[in-house]
């Protein structure tokens, strides 16, 4: 097992690596227990803020101006979007209340459809009947069903009967 070191170790922390290196370190840090301590003690001890010197810091600060100034004069260029008229927006809200108050009748409509038809069904006693059928079934197949003792029995003794030989009365005299 090929071990990383630290300089390696290192430039995977600061995603310095190619995405197949990249990928056996993490292979590899998730196998191997040690060099998971050495890459942690890696991370520990890195800087987590880089100061930036003045210079830099001032040029980083000129370039997002200028991106902002940019930004800025694309934006001015672009023709701008008109809203809607007041009235027409009020009128939409409106149309949408109205279509929601519409849908809520509906819905309560087709429960109170589906009430009457659970009462009329309750009141012919379908669900009595549903209730009772499957006691009905079952009493109908035990009637119809055999014990399986008395099959045997009875098969048993047929078995027995063909090979014994029953005497005749003539026999017996």
């Amino acid at each position: 097992m090929k071990h990383w070191d630290d300089a390696d170790l290192r430039n995977y922390a600061e995603d310095r690596l190619q995405e197949q290196e990249r990928q056996e370190v993490e292979a590899h840090l998730a196998e191997c227990e040690p060099c998971l301590l050495r890459y942690m003690d890696v991370l520990s001890e890195a800087p987590q803020i880089e100061r930036l010197s003045g210079q830099a810091a001032d040029a980083i600060t000129k370039r997002v101006m200028e991106q902002v100034r940019t930004l800025g004069q694309t934006a001015a260029a672009m023709p701008e979007v008109q809203s809607p008229p007041q009235q027409d927006a009020d009128k939409a809200v409106q149309r949408r209340k109205k279509g929601s108050r519409d849908s809520r009748k509906q819905a309560l409509v087709h429960y109170l459809i589906a009430v009457c038809v659970m009462l009329l069904l309750m009141s012919a006693g379908v669900f009595q009947r549903l209730a009772d059928q499957p006691e009905h079934w079952e009493a109908q197949q035990l009637s119809k069903r055999e014990s399986v003792t008395t099959s045997i029995m009875e098969r048993t003794s047929a078995v027995i009967d063909s090979i014994v030989v029953k005497p005749n009365k003539s026999t017996l005299k």
